[in-house]
């Protein structure tokens, strides 16, 4: 299995995997039985399509009961409106209000909700101490592009009617959501929006056409996670060309985007389009900082204090921030 992969590089990323894996396994294989058919089915496409992503989703739901369960309990959350959009606050009473974390999460555009998502939105507030927005933006393939980006913009026209200084708003996402992010501030320059402070970007999915040659050598370390992209991507896209700028933000010119903090793993099947959209962004003139993190797999900051590297990563954005927003 791929943890094992890992493990040879990095015992205890391996072993915190391997942990993982078998939870997904047992919540698999309980919700096979409830719907009467096997894994091997489900997997297979021998039942019906929508069994797969509600397996999924399924999975994602309990595992987050788990990661929640670490979050202190003087973190508060509140749920508010973002004009149309459902968003939720992630605090604790001793932040700086001015200052503002406008999240994006993951989960590939078509997993995710503000409760499964609570773990990496609280990792953000207190690994740099500023209130956190977290945005629930909607769901492919009930919602395909380019709802989450419309209410992603949304969201941000709200923040900015509640007066609140775009120099002190960070963008932040992981996987998905980084991509996200980018595509959110690519469509603040088309409508002369005031651009946020800058962004912070882990992992972040912006080549859903997969032509990074990572996919391939690195498939062995997260074969689930190439396989599922390919899926993720044509749910997301729809009827749009996948190559489309605010769908692959890799195809887009970047020209006048704020500073940029990159983080990727070194063994995870993305890092090729990392690397390459941070390159296109300093060729761009925009102030960009790349960090890969050798032996890493995709979003290991979510491991939180679980893990040396994901305590270094967590280090180097809360010194980005520091050093862009006073």
């Amino acid at each position: 299995m791929s943890y094992l992969e890992v493990a040879k590089l990095h015992p205890k990323l391996g072993n915190l995997l391997e942990k993982n894996f078998k939870t997904s396994n047992n919540i698999a294989e309980e919700f096979a039985i409830k719907n009467g058919v096997s894994v091997d089915d489900i997997t297979s496409m021998r039942v019906k399509p929508i069994l797969l992503l509600g397996m999924h989703r399924y999975i994602d739901n309990i595992i987050a009961i788990e990661e929640n369960s670490y979050i202190p309990n003087n973190v508060q959350f509140m749920r508010i409106k973002t004009g149309d959009i459902k968003s939720e606050w992630v605090y604790t009473t001793d932040l700086d209000e001015q200052k503002i974390l406008f999240h994006l999460f993951g989960g590939g555009y078509i997993m995710g909700t503000l409760d499964t998502r609570r773990w990496i939105a609280s990792l953000f507030m207190r690994e740099t101490n500023i209130r956190c927005l977290n945005v629930g933006y909607r769901l492919a393939p009930e919602h395909p592009y380019p709802t989450a980006l419309e209410d992603s913009i949304s969201a941000y026209k709200w923040l900015l009617t509640q007066k609140y200084d775009p120099m002190k708003i960070i963008f932040c996402g992981e996987s998905a959501g980084g991509g996200l992010a980018i595509a959110t501030m690519l469509k603040i320059i088309k409508l002369g929006l005031p651009m946020p402070v800058m962004a912070v970007l882990i992992s972040p999915w912006v080549d859903l056409e997969g032509k990074g040659k990572s996919l391939n050598t690195n498939y062995k370390y997260e074969p689930i996670v190439a396989d599922g992209a390919k899926l993720m991507a044509q749910l997301y896209a729809g009827k749009y060309n996948k190559s489309d700028p605010y769908i692959s933000p890799i195809y887009a010119e970047l020209r006048g985007l704020p500073p940029l903090l990159f983080q990727a793993g070194g063994i995870e099947v993305i890092r090729d389009e990392v690397e390459l959209i941070a390159e296109q962004a300093k060729k761009s003139s925009v102030e960009v900082t790349l960090e890969i993190y050798d032996r890493m797999t995709h979003v290991f900051q979510r491991l939180g204090n679980r893990l040396e590297e994901s305590i270094d990563a967590w280090r180097s954005i809360r010194n980005f921030i520091n050093k862009h927003v006073s």
